[in-house]
């Protein structure tokens, strides 16, 4: 060992040793180059450094060389294998190691099999941690500070340069840091500064998560940008999208093969349209970063399946478009990056994987990370749920299964097109193998599910006129008093008859239907694990066959994929068995035209009813620091409802943090809440009558410029179908949810300057329209979930089960947090004005009400009958224009 490593320790935890041997075992045994990350620690004087992040630079070339020190900079270690097995350094190595030593990187020899390793230059200990100067940070946002610089509309504002304080705090001291920020602080300024300030001090990277597009669309095309200017250091961002919404090079190239033979219909999976493949194909040859956003128009869903790039069915480092992959590319781009923009969902998927491999796979969307930021925090609990559990579809099942092999009769799919290229290939045995048992396997398969599933349906069915009770009843009174209303249900909501929801509780007269769910989900497994079983045999077939190296590895990557996804769903399929498991909720949802066609939609879904210890293990515990923010994270201005739902009580006191900055706006100056108190309540079937004109007058009132939110998409259309034309004849223009893409509804809405938009869940928050554009919001009811949601259902249950009551520490805090959103919508900048009014009278009938008001801006209030709002609107407007 060389004498200068003499007291430092390479460790090679069993999952980074077990991703090196096989990506060396994937590229035929050749000299492949990595680089890695470390992190150092010291155990019994002995200075050990234990490999937390691997990636890929390339095969053994003439070009490795100049590319690992160009890219190695931004690593720790350099490693390269020797196949022959002579750990020893050669001439080369040890020109290799100087050089890397200069850019203070080590580097190591690995043997092919990753069990035997030389340190021939020990990685450089990172500087200790530099921790920021706070005031520093402040003095950024202050007059003559650099944000100042180009931007003319600056202020300063006291909320931003506390919370940049706050956020520069939880970076130095590693600490958890929840922060309210109201509209108008300024809040992605606030905490990307001091991110940006730290990455870049200490070599770091900070992951940025936001919760809707918008959000992440004005980081990466706005803020970052002004700021890479401004700031007085140099720093690198990336946008992070998920590996599927990038093309793969070699799945391209193949098809630009098949579709010059014209052989699409007959062999290739396709199942779309063939001129769309071929835009495909000619635009992946022009396209800058391969990305879906690149394309111009937006491809059929089962078309871009056939060109987009896939974690299971990639070459890796053996596949020849390597360094050109756009997906790799983009990867290479993300490890250099200081600052790493994310939306949640990407987060917790990547986060969920993490979790199973132990923090050890190395082709992960996102590279390591120890300190991250969310915005929008206020999503969190709702996308981790869906992250920590399962969904499985029939519909899916089949779709899978089909795209290996066609059941039609058609020869299509995955299997045909293996067996041609075989057949090319001149490997007519393990051909004819596959191509014998394969369609077998799965036309057999397919017929049986189909039948697990009808019995399954047969039972849903029967259950449907009402014979199962919808759940305890004490749940259910404890909310219909609460809220003032009867059972919310779906069908309340206007969903066709035919709409079934069971959710499994362990009740006596639940058992036959959850027994035979039961059998006949580990029958559909049976089913899987039998074509599992021929998917194996035909790999074995093809690792004998004499072929060339690299149609061999691609081959196999096409059954070595199908394989581990029908793992991964026998899996899913018996956790949502396991129905001991309490932690768990589970349900099946199904939906049925009016001839009942089977299986036009049904699901199998499970959630964990709770999600604050998952994130306590995976997120606060192992993480250096994480910054949680969002407008909305205080209930009458206590945080203790999300302090709850989001774990904040098991951090320990000494590292926790809560901050609450209010909005710079003087809402008592731009703004009027109006509340009618006349109207039916949202109980009543004359609520839904009376809608109409109530939207009509007050939107004339304020002469358009105006949301109207809606918490039922069919109540929407029943209002927008009975104002639209009295609206328009106003001269004012008018749009719903569902007639257009909302990026597309936004951009005409703004574009008119007297619109009026009739949305639901999504224009209640993430959605920015400062100035004359919008001036009136109307809130039609409260925004209570439906309280027949079987998630919502359990942790209501839960709550109850503790004594606690459910409306007012789960149902209640939700809905103000959704209302405090809808009502954010309104004032945007310090020049802005208008109304909010609200047509639900609960608000000020009810015991609750107070809750509400409470939580919102200090904006006056006034109270009154429908007409009394009307003019209140009227002569706001016309003072301010007055």
């Amino acid at each position: 060992m060389n004498p200068e490593t003499r007291d430092a320790i390479l460790r090679i935890p069993d999952a980074v040793r077990e991703f090196l041997r096989r990506t060396i075992d994937t590229a035929g045994g050749v000299e492949v180059f990595f680089l890695a990350r470390v992190d150092w620690q010291t155990e019994r004087d002995a200075r050990v450094a234990t490999i937390t992040e691997v990636d890929v630079l390339a095969r053994g070339n003439e070009g490795s060389v100049p590319a690992l020190l160009v890219r190695a900079e931004d690593w720790d270690l350099a490693i390269h294998n020797h196949p022959g097995g002579d750990l020893r350094p050669s001439d080369a190595d040890t020109d290799i190691a100087a050089e890397l030593g200069a850019r203070s990187v080590g580097f190591a020899i690995i043997s092919s099999d990753a069990t035997q390793h030389n340190l021939v230059t020990a990685p450089f200990p990172r500087q200790e941690v530099q921790p920021l100067d706070v005031d520093d940070v402040a003095r950024m946002f202050d007059h003559g500070g650099c944000l100042s610089v180009g931007m003319d509309d600056f202020e300063a504002r006291s909320g931003q340069i506390e919370m940049a304080r706050a956020a520069a705090a939880a970076l130095n001291a590693d600490e958890v840091c929840a922060i309210e920020a109201g509209t108008g602080i300024g809040k992605s300024f606030a905490y990307l500064v001091p991110a940006i300030l730290w990455a870049v001090k200490n070599r770091d990277r900070v992951v940025i998560s936001t919760g809707t597009i918008a959000l992440q669309e004005q980081l990466v095309a706005k803020d970052l940008p002004f700021l890479k200017r401004v700031l007085p250091v140099e720093f690198k961002f990336a946008l992070i999208k998920g590996r599927g919404n990038y093309a793969c090079l070699r799945k391209v190239k193949d098809l630009e093969v098949d579709l010059a033979q014209d052989d699409l219909v007959r062999d290739l999976e396709v199942t779309g349209d063939s001129r769309q493949l071929r835009d495909l194909v000619e635009w992946a040859g022009q396209s800058g970063d391969g990305s879906r956003s690149d394309l111009a128009w937006t491809p059929e869903s089962d078309v871009w399946e056939n060109v987009m790039s896939e974690t299971d069915k990639s070459l890796k480092v053996n596949c020849e478009h390597y360094q050109e992959c756009f997906y790799y590319r983009a990867k290479r781009e993300a490890s250099k990056a200081n600052v790493l923009v994310v939306n949640h969902h990407l987060f917790f998927a990547d986060l969920a994987v993490r979790r199973q491999l132990q923090n050890y796979d190395f082709d992960l969307v996102l590279p390591s990370y120890r300190r991250v930021m969310f915005d929008e925090a206020h999503h969190l609990e709702d996308v981790a749920s869906r992250h920590l559990g399962v969904r499985i579809t029939p519909a899916g099942i089949g779709r899978r299964l089909s795209r290996m092999c066609s059941t039609t009769g058609r020869q299509r799919g995955t299997v045909p097109y293996l067996v041609r290229r075989l057949r090319e290939s001149s490997a007519l045995e393990t051909a004819e193998s596959i191509e014998k048992t394969f369609p077998l396997a799965i036309n057999e398969a397919q017929q049986r599910l189909r039948d697990c599933f009808d019995e399954i349906e047969s039972h849903l069915l029967e259950t449907s006129d009402g014979s199962e009770p919808g759940g305890p009843p004490a749940t259910r009174s404890v909310l219909e008093r609460s809220l003032g209303s009867g059972r919310h249900s779906r069908e309340t909501e206007g969903a066709d008859r035919y709409n079934v929801q069971r959710r499994y509780r362990g009740l006596p007269n639940e058992r036959a239907l959850w027994n035979v769910v039961v059998e006949q989900l580990e029958q559909v497994q049976r089913q899987l694990q039998t074509i599992l079983k021929t998917n194996d045999a035909a790999i074995e077939s093809l690792r004998a066959a004499r072929l060339d190296v690299q149609k061999r590895s691609g081959f196999l990557l096409e059954l070595t994929s199908f394989g581990s996804r029908l793992e991964g769903l026998i899996e899913q399929l018996a956790s949502f068995c396991a129905l001991d498991d309490e932690a768990q909720v589970r349900w099946i949802t199904g939906r049925w035209n009016e001839r009942r066609k089977p299986q036009v939609a049904m699901e199998f879904a499970s959630a964990p009813i709770e999600v604050a210890e998952h994130l306590n293990q995976a997120v606060y515990s192992p993480l250096k620091s994480v910054l949680l923010t969002s407008a909305t994270l205080s209930v009458a201005k206590r945080v203790d409802f999300f302090a709850e739902r989001l774990g904040f009580n098991s951090i320990a006191d000494e590292r926790f943090r809560f901050s609450s900055y209010a909005s710079p706006f003087d809402f008592a100056r731009q703004s009027l809440t109006v509340v009618a108190n006349d109207l039916p309540g949202p109980e009543s079937p004359a609520f839904d009558s009376a809608l109409p004109e109530a939207v009509y007058s007050l939107v004339a009132a304020a002469g358009g410029r105006a949301f109207v939110l809606f918490t039922s998409y069919r109540l929407l259309r029943r209002t927008y179908d009975a104002c639209a034309a009295r609206l328009e004849k106003l001269g004012l223009v008018t749009f719903a949810q569902g007639d257009a893409q909302r990026s597309e509804l936004l951009r005409r809405f703004k574009s008119c300057g007297c619109g009026v938009l009739f949305g639901t869940d999504s224009f209640w928050e993430g959605v920015d329209v400062p100035g004359s554009a919008l001036e009136c919001v109307v809130i039609t009811r409260l925004p209570f979930r439906v309280p027949t949601e079987p998630l919502q259902e359990a942790r209501v249950e839960r709550l109850q089960a503790r004594g606690r009551h459910p409306f007012m520490n789960f149902t209640l805090p939700q809905a103000v947090l959704k209302l405090k959103q809808g009502f954010g919508r309104l004032i945007r900048s310090t020049t802005d004005q208008g109304v909010v009014a609200i047509l639900d009278r609960r608000i000020v009938t009810k015991s609750y009400g107070g809750v509400f008001l409470e939580s919102l801006p200090d904006s006056p209030v006034r109270l009154g009958s429908l007409r009394d709002c009307v003019v209140q609107v009227e002569s706001f407007f016309a003072s301010r224009r007055a």
